[in-house]
């Protein structure tokens, strides 16, 4: 079930100012999913390349707040320049460091979403532009490391 939806959540450019991403935010039980999608509407830094201060800006402002993060989290990140999805796991989770990536299909994302009581969630997020498929099952790969 969704719990929080914050679009253009922004986070710290490596180079100057501010980049952002959407992040929606689902819990089952005492697991919550968090969904981050990078968009093509900023030139910065990508959510890949910053994904522990992202995780850990999206801890503080968004799951603290709502009582979710001392619950187990999941992660998945939309990439804008892979154009694929990934399952994101750290390696330390109570300091979000160390992340390792995992290639999440479009059959597998949205039998997670499914999970989370979000049927559907997919297909409506393609359908606003929000994530294009385009070459997306071509993407496929091993587990990806930064910047990758």
């Amino acid at each position: 079930m969704k719990v929080v939806s914050c679009p253009r959540l922004p986070y710290p450019n490596f180079w100057n100012g501010y980049a952002w991403c959407d992040v929606d935010v689902y819990q089952l039980g005492l697991h919550v999913l968090v969904v981050l999608r990078d968009q093509n509407d900023h030139g910065g830094t990508s959510v890949t390349n910053a994904i522990e201060i992202v995780a850990r800006r999206v801890r503080e402002q968004i799951l603290a707040p709502e009582g979710l993060e001392g619950l187990e989290v999941h992660w998945v990140e939309w990439s804008r320049t892979d154009r694929i999805a990934s399952t994101v796991v750290f390696r330390n989770p109570e300091r979000l460091e160390g992340p390792t990536w995992q290639y999440l299909s479009a059959k597998e994302f949205e039998k997670i979403l499914s999970a989370f009581e979000a049927p559907g969630q997919l297909a409506a997020w393609i359908r606003e532009g929000a994530l294009d498929l385009e070459g997306w099952e071509e993407s496929r790969g091993e587990p990806r490391s930064r910047g990758n």
